[in-house]
C-alpha cells in the first residue's frame, strides 16, 4: 500500500486518487508501507518553501512510522525502485 502527498503552498495535502502527477514544480511524499520507505520526490523547480515543508512532513511521517527510512530523490535522479513505485500504483510523467 501506497500514501501520496503534495506540498501546496507549504501545507500537507493528501492525494484522494491513485494517480499522482509526478510535476517538475511539486514536491511529494510517498510512503511506501510494503517497504517501510518515505520517499520525498522534489521537483526541480518546486519552491524552496515547499521543499522545507517536504523535508518537514518526511521527518514527522518519520515519527508516526520509526521503522520507515527516509530516502530524498531530486528529478532527474530517481532510482528504479522508485519508478517502478509510481508506475505500479500511481501514475508518473
Amino acid at each position: 500500500m501506497v500514501e501520496a502527498f503534495e506540498i501546496i503552498k507549504a501545507k500537507m495535502v493528501e492525494s484522494e486518487s491513485d494517480i499522482v502527477e509526478v510535476d517538475t514544480h511539486k514536491v511529494l511524499v510517498f510512503i511506501d508501507h510494503e517497504s517501510n520507505t518515505i520517499y520525498l520526490w522534489r521537483g526541480k523547480n518546486a519552491g524552496i518553501s515547499e521543499k522545507l515543508m517536504g523535508t518537514r512532513v518526511a521527518a514527522k511521517l518519520s515519527h508516526k512510522y520509526p521503522n520507515y527510512r527516509i530516502r530524498p530523490i531530486s528529478e532527474g535522479q530517481e532510482p528504479a525502485v522508485f519508478k517502478h513505485l509510481i508506475g505500479k500504483s500511481l501514475k508518473g510523467p
